[in-house]
């Protein structure tokens, strides 16, 4: 009792100030990729110069440069001041305070060039300040997630000067850049606020991570010290008589169960404490092998510690099992003590156990905050690569071909400008695909998606789902069958049946080689449906098929005409499928196609 009293008391103190330590650490991080950020703004500023010295009044360029050099110096002699504070009497929120204005001043700063140093004169470089500044500020958000007023105040200062410049300008085409740029501001502030929530939840889970460590290790330290000193009572009785020193031995801690036992290992006399916690009377164990308390497969450790106690070797805290009358196993730390009458000669052992239960379930809630951690963690990389990389690349398309009809449209014929409003339209709406998956999968992960099952007849689901990328199929001669059987009624949540279907045809298309087929077929089974979807395209290998559904592993593969994937859509795909209470199989051989078989309940009576 006194123990679980430290413990409890440790475990208060600890987690007093969370709220406070989580502030510590989001501004400790955000001050550490500041510098990274600097140095980046700073590089995008004289690269800028270089770009606009021909187009623009260099004495505006070099006063407008010499600002961010300075600015970059004063904010980057805040964060080795930062560095250099006394942590334990350092006032964080002064210094959380002096980021978020100094990301203000640098936001105002890079907001300059869109009413000062706008190239009017010169309509071919007017979309290269959009190239320049947008990258930036989603690098801003990346590296300032932590701390959301300084994140939002540079997205905003930086991104929407763009917008409103677009807007100024006039004409169709600057109209529908400056909506772009608005869709781009509001994908990054959610961006931005998922990796906010997920970084909190990191922190909390390593903050609590540490203060068990703590309360773990106070608790061994604990035990450690109760066993020595129990040796040492058990040395200072070496001079009493044989049957005095059993009885000391026996009772010397009333906390933990004793034995004294022959040296073949049978009990002579045993203490209150071990009648109580292995439910045994002494009756039953006095005179009967300690082997009746040692679990069947443990029986050759016990003869093995008993062996080396006898030969004198210390047995000290070596953790076993014991068993219950009602056959229930206790873990335990076991002290062996070779007894040994006034001429030093060995008549007896002495057992000491103490119970671990308690340490054992603290170990077990430890390796379930590190799995969460590590998921959590797995969670934000696959999050980060996706707005650093996938999220990034069709904005990239987006703005160049806009570019190229910018600058080339009047020697472009109509073919080249369809052409390039198709990529525009074509990256749009990879954008939104990889958008929508996006913002679902972040809802998954805050619990946002209700399941709401409802009778469906599932040929006209698979239909309706199949119906969005028909035209998808066409483009690559693709023929997709519907061999689902009619009538047959599947109790499921509609909304998240048919994104899972389509990601799962959608998935099919991209690896089916053009000129191939996708055919989606059911199958009866006595509680449930089976509906498979199979294609004839380059199909998957055993380590591909084993790392599908892993959030923490790049799976990522371009598909057979170079289309752009995640990863992400499979991993919906079996969330959704699993909390509609079924499954999902993969069967596949190379340049064989693949398989998906998903599992679904029948109607319920």
């Amino acid at each position: 009792m006194r123990n679980n009293g430290v413990m409890d008391k440790l475990a208060t103190k600890e987690y007093t100030n969370i709220d406070q330590k989580v502030r510590d650490a989001q501004i400790e991080l955000l001050y550490q990729q500041t510098k990274t950020g600097l140095i980046g703004a700073l590089i995008v500023a004289l690269t800028a110069c270089v770009i606009f010295w021909q187009v623009i009044p260099q004495w505006k360029l070099a006063l407008w440069a010499g600002i961010i050099v300075l600015l970059t110096i004063a904010r980057g002699g805040i964060v080795f001041a930062f560095e250099r504070r006394a942590p334990l009497t350092s006032d964080i929120d002064r210094w959380a305070k002096l980021h978020v204005i100094g990301v203000i001043v640098s936001g105002l700063t890079w907001a300059i060039p869109f009413a000062f140093l706008w190239p009017i004169e010169h309509p071919e470089y007017q979309a290269v300040w959009p190239i320049v500044v947008l990258p930036l500020s989603a690098a801003a958000v990346a590296a300032y997630y932590t701390w959301t007023p300084s994140y939002v105040s540079f997205l905003i200062l930086t991104a929407l000067p763009i917008s409103l410049r677009f807007f100024f300008e006039g004409g169709s085409l600057y109209n529908i850049l400056g909506l772009l740029c608005l869709f781009f501001i509001a994908i990054l502030l959610r961006a931005g606020q998922v990796m906010h929530a997920a970084s909190v939840r990191a922190f909390i889970l390593g903050i609590r991570n540490e203060a068990l460590n703590k309360n773990l290790k106070v608790e061994i330290t604990t035990r450690e010290q109760l066993n020595v000193r129990l040796q040492q009572e058990i040395a200072d009785r070496k001079l009493a008589e044989n049957e005095i020193r059993k009885l000391s031995k026996v009772f010397l801690d009333g906390t933990n169960p004793c034995f004294i036992e022959d040296l073949h290992g049978n009990i002579q006399e045993m203490n209150n404490e071990a009648v109580n916690v292995y439910g045994f009377s002494r009756e039953e164990l006095v005179n009967k092998s300690s082997q009746l308390l040692v679990p069947d497969g443990d029986h050759e450790k016990m003869d093995e510690l008993i062996k080396l106690c006898v030969e004198g070797k210390l047995v000290r805290d070596v953790e076993c099992l014991r068993l219950k009358k009602d056959g229930k196993e206790i873990p335990v730390l076991m002290t062996l003590s070779l007894l040994t009458d006034e001429e030093d000669n060995p008549f007896g052992i002495a057992s000491i156990d103490s119970n671990i239960s308690e340490q054992k379930n603290i170990e077990k809630q430890l390796t379930k905050s590190k799995a969460a951690a590590e998921s959590a963690n797995a969670t934000k990389d696959k999050f980060f690569k996706i707005i650093s990389h996938d999220l990034k690349s069709p904005f990239s398309s987006i703005i160049g071909f806009s570019d190229l009809l910018i600058t080339e449209y009047d020697s472009f014929d109509d073919l080249e400008r369809k052409n390039c409003i198709q990529e525009i339209n074509t990256s749009s709406l990879n954008a939104y695909s990889l958008l929508d998956n996006l913002l679902t999968w972040a809802r998954t992960q805050t619990d946002e998606i209700r399941i709401n099952k409802e009778k469906l007849d599932l040929k006209e689901l698979v239909a309706t789902s199949i119906s969005t990328y028909l035209l998808n199929a066409d483009s690559k001669n693709i023929k997709i069958i519907n061999k689902v059987q009619s009538e047959l009624i599947v109790s499921i949540d509609k909304n998240t049946a048919l994104t899972f279907i389509r990601n799962i045809v959608n998935n099919a298309i991209k690896f089916t080689h053009k000129g191939g087929h996708i055919t989606i077929d059911s199958q009866v089974n006595e509680d449930s449906i089976s509906l498979h979807i199979t294609d004839t395209g380059v199909g998957m290998s055993p380590e591909l098929i084993d790392n599908l559904f892993q959030i923490d592993k790049d799976i990522s593969t371009k598909g057979t005409d170079n289309e752009k994937g995640t990863g992400l859509g499979l991993i919906l795909c079996k969330e959704f499928i699993e909390r509609n209470g079924g499954s999902i199989i993969v069967k596949s051989e190379v340049n064989k196609g693949s398989e998906f078989i998903i599992s679904l309940p029948l109607e319920s009576d």
